[in-house]
């Protein structure tokens, strides 16, 4: 395949089939006259010690890069660079030049062997059910959510929190 077909090997598709396993998805290309890709790779940010995964969702706009096959004729393997904004899916609300907002429709895990440090100039949490529950423990500048204790009336100091 010459480069010349630039357009065949460079374009934009609607994700149509997303194998979370393997780490690879079939695009629909609109324009092929909704010709389907095989899997192709979707780019990650880390793959070995830092593990990044992400997948693009069902019907997600892409923009794809197909590798010229080694013997001239057709394609080789593909990949999904990244899914991108149009006048249908717009960026999240709240999504800016200084903010990052991530909106996730389901679950997300956050793994981290060591420590996880957050730093903010303020910090809201909040659950849907509005109840935030942990197994562990919550210390804020320094205050234990779990033993924490205040001085009593009496001049003892009150119990620990119920769990």
């Amino acid at each position: 395949m010459a480069i010349d077909n630039l357009d065949s090997l460079v374009f934009i598709g609607r994700v149509s089939v997303v194998d979370a396993a393997t780490g690879t998805a079939v695009v629909t290309r609109p324009d092929k006259a909704g010709k389907t890709t095989a899997p192709l790779f979707v780019l990650q940010r880390g793959t070995a010690i830092s593990k990044d995964y992400w997948m693009p969702g069902i019907d997600d706009q892409v923009v794809c890069l197909l590798l010229p096959n080694t013997s001239g004729k057709g394609v080789g393997a593909g990949f999904i660079l990244g899914a991108i904004y149009s006048n249908v899916d717009q960026p999240p609300t709240g999504a800016g030049e200084r903010s990052r907002v991530l909106d996730h429709q389901g679950d997300l895990t956050i793994r981290v062997s060591g420590a996880l440090s957050i730093e903010a100039g303020k910090m809201d949490v909040k659950a849907g059910d509005g109840v935030i529950s942990t197994t562990g423990d919550v210390v804020a500048s320094g205050i234990s959510l779990r033993s924490h204790t205040h001085p009593g009336d009496s001049g003892g100091s009150t119990g620990t929190p119920n769990a």
